[in-house]
């Protein structure tokens, strides 16, 4: 359980590290940024609500685990759903960049197992 929490805290930190860099970029490239900012910011709760719902589902009946299951999920989209509907009325995002801050934690989980894996790859060792 505790490498879960570091793996989603690595994850979460990384996401953190990109918005520091939109952050800076701001006074120049501002809808491209905040358009950035926001996706992340739906990407990573949303990857930080579904680790919650996973850590809640452990030790259950696997009946009661597959409702909950499908109750979080739903309740996770249509929260991102409206997440995503708000921003788009009310922020008017740069709509490329924001559709790739949404998917930022699932570049940033290809790039960290990409990474360990050449890590522990016998080839690619010095």
């Amino acid at each position: 359980m505790e490498d879960n929490n570091k793996y989603i805290n690595k994850i979460l930190l990384i996401i953190l590290l990109t918005n520091i860099l939109a952050f800076l970029s701001l006074p120049w490239f501002f809808k491209q940024s905040i358009s950035w900012i926001m996706g992340t910011i739906g990407s990573a709760g949303n990857f930080y609500w579904l680790a919650h719902n996973l850590k809640n589902q452990i030790g259950l009946l696997p009946t009661k685990s597959r409702v909950n299951a499908a109750k979080g999920s739903l309740t996770r989209y249509a929260a991102l759903t409206i997440f995503a509907l708000a921003v788009f009325f009310l922020v008017k995002p740069n709509i490329i960049i924001f559709g790739a801050g949404l998917l930022s934690t699932q570049i940033v989980i290809y790039i960290v197992e990409i990474v360990r894996n050449l890590k522990n790859n016998k080839y690619f060792r010095g």
